[in-house]
């Protein structure tokens, strides 16, 4: 079937044309198993969407199942969008976003796992946030440093999605202790913890302003300081220094909470490292 796809655009009636919705029935079960290639639904969902003009430049469907370059694929995945901010159907839908929470926890190549989940961050899709966690969980199956990389981007996107229930992991992440053994690995995990303080500036739940105050609070790194300071003046629209005690009478007083209560200890994230 997909050997014709040059000749498809001639073969097209005009009564075909009017109707691209029979055509996404069929390319729907032969698109899902292939883990990937569904920049075609953006394409369709399109306005100004011609199955000429479709045809006639690189499809992501047939990238995705012909290809194995790195690059190629992740251009691919990078280009999926989420065919319900556009107007696509719930069929669309359910196969973007299967392709693209499959890609990111099972694609072979790490380019291509950091492309998927770029692109999970720009959806709304309750979905994301599963598969950009099992993204994270998933990234022990290359060597430390992709591995950092996947998990450090996996952070970036659940904090792209503004949604709460992202919050869990990231604050569990921030919270994490400094990772022991050489030094390569310390900065591995430092990098990861820091990528999910930035990410927690999008959420100004209680559990994300305890996370970022309990760095305040225990951490030497400079760096991861001054990253959950800044979250922490976005997330609770203050403008303090950073001083821990400040920041905890102000954030005790809006949560009448104690925000020094002990949260119970927490399995480590980062058994590789």
């Amino acid at each position: 079937m997909l050997s014709k796809r040059t000749a498809a655009p001639e073969a097209l009636t005009d009564r075909k044309r009017q109707r691209p919705g029979l055509w996404l029935a069929l390319l729907l079960p032969a698109c899902l198993p292939l883990g990937g290639c569904a920049g075609f639904w953006d394409d369709v969902t399109s306005r100004d969407f011609s199955f000429n003009t479709f045809f006639n430049k690189p499809n992501p469907l047939l990238v995705l199942h012909d290809s194995t370059d790195g690059d190629q694929r992740a251009r691919a995945l990078r280009a999926l969008h989420e065919p319900k901010q556009y107007g696509g159907s719930e069929q669309e839908q359910e196969a973007v976003v299967k392709i693209l929470v499959s890609a990111a926890s099972t694609e072979h190549q790490p380019l291509c796992r950091l492309a998927a989940i770029q692109a999970l961050g720009h959806f709304k899709d309750p979905r994301a946030v599963d598969g950009l966690t099992s993204a994270f969980y998933n990234a022990g199956n290359f060597l430390p440093e992709p591995a950092a990389m996947i998990r450090a981007q996996a952070v970036t996107a659940l904090g792209e999605t503004k949604n709460p229930a992202a919050v869990e992991l990231l604050a569990r992440v921030v919270r994490e202790p400094p990772a022991e053994g050489p030094d390569a690995d310390k900065q591995l995990t430092l990098d990861v913890r820091i990528a999910a303080a930035r990410a927690l500036a999008n959420f100004s739940q209680y559990q994300a302003t305890e996370a970022l105050l309990h760095v305040l609070q225990t951490e030497r790194d400079v760096a991861l300081r001054d990253c959950a300071h800044k979250s922490l003046q976005v997330a609770a629209g203050k403008d303090l220094p950073p001083d821990a005690k400040q920041w905890e009478a102000v954030l005790r007083q809006g949560n009448g909470q104690d925000l020094a209560a002990d949260q119970g200890k927490k399995p480590k994230l980062f058994g590789i490292f």
